[in-house]
Parts: C-alpha cells; sequence; structure tokens
C-alpha cells in the first residue's frame, strides 16, 4: 500500500509540474508568473493526494488478482453475486480462452442483463470450438434482440443451422416460423410450428405458447383491397361500398379459396377470426371443425386449431 502510494505521489508531482511548465515559458517580464507555477506544484501535488485519500480507501485491504479467482472459483456459483459470477466466468476464460462451458454461460449472462453484442461475441467464439445447435440458438437469439425483434438473415441462419442439427428445440422452430411469416410464406410458417408443437410434450410450457402464439399470427387476415386480385375491392371502394360489405366480400372470397385449397391452415384459422369478428361464432366454429377434419392425422396442426377454439372461448365468456 505504502508503494501505491509513492507511485501516486510521483504521478501526482509529474501532473503538477506538467501543468507549471506553461508559466515557466511565460516572457522575462512575468516574474509573477513563474512564483505562482512553483507555487501549483504543492498545491497540486497534495489535492491530488488528499483526494486520493478520500476517495481511495488507502486503509482497504487488497487482495491478488489470483487470490480474488481462485475464491471465486472455489464458490459454489448459485452463492455468488451476479457480478461475482460474471467475474469467475471471466477469470477462468483468462486461464483458458477456450473453456466452451465459460464461453456459453458467460454468453448466456451478457444476454440476460441486455448485453447482447458482447453476447454474440462469445457465442461466436464458443461455436468455432462445437457447432452446437443450443448455442446457435442462443446466438440467434441475441441476434433477434440486438435488432428489435426482427429476425434478420443472420439470425435465421442460426436457427437453421440448430433446427438441423436438433429439431426439437422449440426456440429456433419458433423463430423461422416466425421468419416465414415475416415473408409471407403462412403455409411453411404454419408448417414449421406444427412440427414442433408436435414433438412437444403436452405438459411442455412451450408447446403452450407457441401454439398461442402461432394462431394469433396465422389466424390475422393477409388479404383485402392491397393485396392481388384486389381489383373487385376497388370497385366496391369506387361505388361506396360500406366497410362491412367489404369485410364480407373478403370472407366471401377466402371461403371460395379454401374450398380450392382445403389445406391451407392459416386460411381456416382466419376464416374462423373473421366470423367471430363479424359476431357469428357458429359460423367460427364450423370453420374450425372443418379444418379439424382436415388435419386430422397432423397432431401439430390440431393443436393451434384447438389454441384458436380456446381464443374464442375465452372471448366468448367474456363477452
Amino acid at each position: 500500500m505504502i508503494g501505491f502510494i509513492l507511485i501516486s505521489a510521483v504521478i501526482g508531482a509529474l501532473a503538477a509540474w506538467r501543468l507549471a511548465m506553461p508559466f515557466f515559458k511565460a516572457s522575462a517580464s512575468g516574474t509573477a508568473n513563474r512564483i505562482l507555477a512553483l507555487a501549483a506544484v504543492p498545491v497540486v501535488l497534495l489535492g491530488a493526494l488528499g483526494l486520493y485519500f478520500v476517495n481511495g480507501e488507502p486503509d482497504a485491504p487488497g487482495a491478488p488478482y489470483s487470490e480474488v479467482a481462485a475464491r471465486l472459483n472455489a464458490t459454489n456459483p448459485e452463492e455468488l453475486s451476479p457480478d461475482e459470477q460474471e467475474a469467475r466466468l471471466r477469470a477462468i476464460l483468462r486461464e483458458d480462452r477456450d473453456d466452451l462451458q465459460a464461453l456459453t454461460l458467460l454468453g448466456r449472462f451478457l444476454a440476460r442483463t441486455e448485453r447482447e453484442l458482447e453476447a454474440v461475441t462469445f457465442f461466436t467464439r464458443a461455436l468455432q470450438i462445437e457447432e452446437d445447435p443450443r448455442i446457435l440458438s442462443d446466438l440467434g437469439q441475441a441476434l433477434v434482440v440486438l435488432n428489435d425483434g426482427q429476425v434478420t438473415p443472420e439470425a435465421e441462419r442460426a436457427f437453421d443451422a440448430a433446427y438441423a442439427l436438433d429439431p426439437t428445440l422449440p426456440e429456433p422452430a419458433f423463430f423461422l416460423g416466425a421468419a416465414y411469416y415475416a415473408r409471407g410464406d403462412l403455409n411453411e410458417a404454419a408448417r414449421v410450428w406444427s412440427d414442433i408443437i408436435a414433438r412437444l410434450d403436452a405438459g411442455d410450457p412451450f408447446r403452450a405458447a407457441i401454439a398461442a402464439r402461432a394462431a394469433d399470427l396465422l389466424s390475422r387476415p393477409q388479404g383485402g383491397p392491397g393485396s392481388d386480385g384486389a381489383a373487385p375491392f376497388a370497385d366496391a371502394i369506387a361505388a361506396g361500398a360500406a366497410p362491412e360489405d367489404l369485410a364480407n366480400m373478403m370472407v366471401d372470397r377466402l371461403e371460395m379459396r379454401l374450398e380450392d385449397d382445403p389445406d391451407d391452415l392459416s386460411g381456416w384459422l382466419t376464416l374462423a377470426r373473421a366470423r367471430w369478428m363479424q359476431d357469428e361464432p357458429e359460423a367460427g366454429h364450423a370453420a374450425l371443425d372443418r379444418a379439424r377434419t382436415r388435419f386430422e392425422n397432423n397432431p401439430g396442426a390440431l393443436v393451434l386449431i384447438s389454441a384458436m377454439q380456446s381464443a374464442f372461448s375465452g372471448e366468448e365468456s367474456d363477452g
């Protein structure tokens, strides 16, 4: 500690001398400036030392970094504070920068504490050692959060690789479905979501969460006046058709399309939702019953249909 104080004193003296140099370079007529310069040296030096003694806690016991790292490594991680847990993982990586477990755990810790950019760095380092599906999923999720919820091409590649290695993981499948949905490929989104739902156990919380979210997204109307084949809507709008008439036109066109393409799961969910919004619950339930018949051999699709049915039942009971 005495050595540290001496070093601080030397640094303070050098800083004070540096500050005083401009005064020494003053013209010959500036005798008063030289006196001020000489006086400034001890003032700045004493000020620096005083600041250290007030805020530097010179009496606090110190410990070599190796001792701190050894203590953290020997302690049960569950007994450490979040800061200590992070310090412990960083200490491990200082000893072995290729420790896969430490890289992964530190990446997840950073992602949980909203430091996604640094988390991406550690996940990338971990994947250079081993291409693990969970780490790929972690990387993809960090990229999604980093980009405000958007499944970027980089994130999609990570999820796609994770899904190929382990199609039973729920997160990659969900985000892959979200990427297909964002591109307007509803059939592929429904396929991926149905597949992961069928793979998950009935009691898995991911199963219910994915089913509810997927059913909500897939049942949102995609067509309308701005979609392909919009000429009839444009004519109706030009003729002053009421909003209710336009809605009926959209539903009628959807029903006609489902007669030609009954394997469109998203279409059946959308039709049920539309009937529900038109205050025609019986027609909505009938659409879901037809969907069940069509997808009776698709367990995942049946769960999505049941999720839509639950949403109807909840709204009806609230009403």
